[in-house]
């Protein structure tokens, strides 16, 4: 089974991730390349405190 990155499309190999497509014959499995699992989290952070940060706004009258 191979592993591909479900936003950049690296897949991942004995050497690390690299750029290439899989073969249509193997079986595939989806998950994130360290630099795209480090960005989408980094996301999800900034996403979460703005989210906190209007909640809070809320709860002081604002």
């Amino acid at each position: 089974m191979q592993t591909v990155c479900c936003v950049c499309q690296k897949t991942k190999s004995q050497a690390g991730w690299i750029q290439g497509q899989s073969s249509k014959e193997t079986r595939v499995s989806h998950g994130y390349c360290p630099d795209c699992f480090s960005r989408t989290m980094e996301q999800a952070q900034g996403w979460l405190l703005a989210r906190n940060a209007g909640n809070h706004s809320m709860a002081l009258g604002r």
